[in-house]
């Protein structure tokens, strides 16, 4: 299976001996996107960036991810931008501000109107530049995959892994729809499910000896495969890496 650019993330995803492939990656995408937007190349000196960040903005995970990562200028600079294009709205609004008509039980329903302000504000807690940034190359990512699945080697490498998160399983089920090529359907389906199955049992049991360790009666018994059990039952369920530290600028 000869190598290129971008089936290199894809591949070490695959490698990496994680709970889910995709989360590797997914994570690794997190931290270039971070590394892009306040690292050392000052990429947030740039006057698109900057247009692009204060348009957009982070959400609230990412915001945080912008506080652990040390680059305190860097941060300032982004979000003073955003700041105050946020500002520069409301004080337009707080101008002429909307006034919610009166209700009426036998008033006619009102043609729709602009959308209330409110919903712009909230809109922004899920819109965010890293976020964006991520899931672009991520559905390259899932592209890959289904490319690479036509090599008997990638198979091998799937069948070996440890399955995925529910969050990505269902994330690759529907990109399958899109991409998966009708001769891979009968090796596809049944070989993920399988891997789902069976890598869901084995967690379950490492969690189920990790409560069963905190009896007394089992005070003595080795641990096994279990004493990582609750970070990996996390990220079987949403694909996170809980115990993992906050990226930082190198």
């Amino acid at each position: 299976m000869k190598e290129v650019l971008y089936t290199i993330p894809v591949n070490e995803g695959f490698e990496a001996d994680d709970e889910c492939p995709f989360c590797f990656m997914e994570r690794a995408e997190e931290e270039r996107a971070l590394r892009y937007v306040a690292g050392p190349a000052a990429t947030y000196m740039e006057p698109t960036v900057r247009a692009a960040t204060g348009r957009v903005g982070f959400c609230t995970h990412h915001m945080k991810s912008l506080y652990d990562f040390g680059n305190s200028l860097g941060a300032a600079l982004l979000l003073q931008t955003h700041y105050t294009s946020v500002l520069d709205e409301l004080k337009k609004k707080a101008k002429n501000p909307e006034i919610p008509a009166k209700k009426s039980l036998f008033a006619k329903k009102a043609a729709p109107a602009d959308t209330p302000y409110w919903e712009v504000l909230q809109s922004r807690e899920h819109s965010c530049y890293i976020c964006d940034k991520i899931e672009y190359n991520m559905s390259r990512c899932y592209h890959t995959f289904f490319e690479l699945l036509k090599e008997d080697e990638f198979r091998a490498k799937v069948k070996n892994s440890k399955g995925f998160c529910v969050r990505h399983f269902a994330r690759m089920l529907k990109e399958a729809e899109r991409y998966l090529p009708e001769s891979q359907k009968d090796w596809f389906y049944p070989t993920v499910y399988k891997l789902m199955t069976e890598n869901m049992e084995r967690v379950q049991e490492d969690l189920e000896w990790f409560i069963a360790k905190f009896d007394y009666r089992n005070a003595s018994e080795p641990w096994k495969n279990s004493q990582d059990a609750l970070p990996r039952t996390m990220q079987k369920l949403q694909g996170l890496h809980p115990s993992d530290p906050p990226f930082k600028n190198k």
